[in-house]
């Protein structure tokens, strides 16, 4: 069962042997807002914002942020170091452990915002925020660079002609038709994990005016108040991979994407959804069973770079795809869509029209 948001951080109970707090840490000189001056302030900041934290933020970043604390404790208690609040040498000292560890690139961003986030929380300036820092920094980027930690790596996409090949494989069983609904939808909409086990049968809207179809998203990464409104199309095709599923398994309403069976259900009965990371396994298992070269590489969001790649193939412009898949900003589409945007250059137009333009005979 997934983990109730509310679970504490547990931020606190390690700082307990903490002796003093002084207002200003010693490498720290910029300007910043009253700090707390105690122990018990901060202990007290805390806990009031560990819990408030833990309930307003979604159970990956919790998780996410829990994990990489833990991290920084443990890495602390060795060095026999005090983790509040930390200068700016031993925030630089702590990441660059974790690149010998060989962290990569975006573990260590999530390192370097964790840190900064509980000192923010605590009331003690982060060394993050610290004038000396932007030069750490980039000491510690040219260390990831020598590495090999510095690359990102981009999951494995799942294009049309992948989602297809997989469709391919797919039979009758009650499982089959959940995965076929499962990948086509996700290809249609560009759902992330979280977003695809959330839907329900209610998202689903019929324009009977036009005889299409759409999925409303309430809430998503980049919405996560709701405040937006967030449809996305949805093809015949899908619908009826859904209405498929939905009769074998004897949906009516609630949580689309559902256990074939195994799992207790959770509050006395009512219908529990798939949890976020049994997408990605479902994708991978399903890959790999077709026969794909790159399942390996397969993720829970691999639909939705190859869907973003299909889109800017056929000539979508940023902003359709950023609005197909629910992108707050065009850096992620233009992130995904390198390869595509590679055959759409200025020097593959050049190569296009100097192939095509007629030779003259040599005299």
């Amino acid at each position: 069962m997934a983990e109730p948001t509310t679970l504490p951080l547990r931020v606190v109970d390690a700082l307990q042997d903490l002796t003093s707090v002084p207002a200003v840490a010693p490498d720290i000189h910029a300007p910043r807002p009253a700090m707390a001056s105690s122990v018990e302030a901060v202990l007290a900041r805390l806990a009031n914002w560990s819990s408030d934290f833990a309930a307003g933020s979604a159970p990956a970043t919790v998780k996410a942020v829990r994990s990489d604390w833990t991290q920084y404790l443990v890495w602390c208690e060795a060095r026999r170091a005090t983790p509040l609040p930390a200068s700016v040498e031993q925030l630089e000292t702590f990441l660059s452990a974790m690149i010998d560890k060989g962290r990569k690139r975006a573990t260590v961003d999530r390192y370097l915002y964790t840190v900064g986030l509980v000192h923010v929380a605590a009331g003690l300036p982060s060394p993050s925020k610290d004038p000396d820092w932007p030069v750490k920094w980039k000491k510690l980027i040219r260390r990831l660079k020598t590495t090999g930690g510095h690359a990102r790596q981009q999951a494995g996409e799942l294009d049309m002609a992948g989602v297809d090949t997989i469709l391919a494989t797919l039979g009758e069983s009650p499982r089959d038709l959940r995965d076929a609904a499962l990948l086509s939808m996700a290809s249609d909409t560009l759902c992330r994990e979280s977003e695809l086990v959330a839907i329900r049968v209610e998202h689903l809207h019929h324009n009977r005016r036009r005889n299409t179809w759409s999925l409303h998203v309430p809430f998503s990464k980049t919405n996560q108040d709701g405040a937006a409104p967030d449809y996305r199309f949805v093809s015949g095709e899908t619908i009826a991979r859904v209405r498929a599923w939905q009769a074998s398994a004897g949906i009516i309403e609630g949580a689309l994407f559902r256990p074939t069976g195994g799992r207790p259900k959770a509050n006395g009965g009512a219908a529990e959804a798939l949890l976020p990371q049994e997408v990605a396994r479902i994708f991978r298992r399903r890959a790999k069973a077709a026969g794909l070269e790159h399942a390996g590489t397969i993720s829970g969001h691999s639909t939705r770079i190859g869907s973003a790649n299909d889109l800017a193939e056929h000539g979508a412009t940023g902003t359709q795809i950023q609005h197909a898949g629910g992108w707050k900003t065009d850096r992620m589409v233009t992130y995904y869509t390198r390869r595509s945007q590679a055959g759409a250059s200025a020097m593959a137009e050049l190569r296009a029209s100097n192939t095509s333009s007629p030779k003259e005979n040599p005299a």
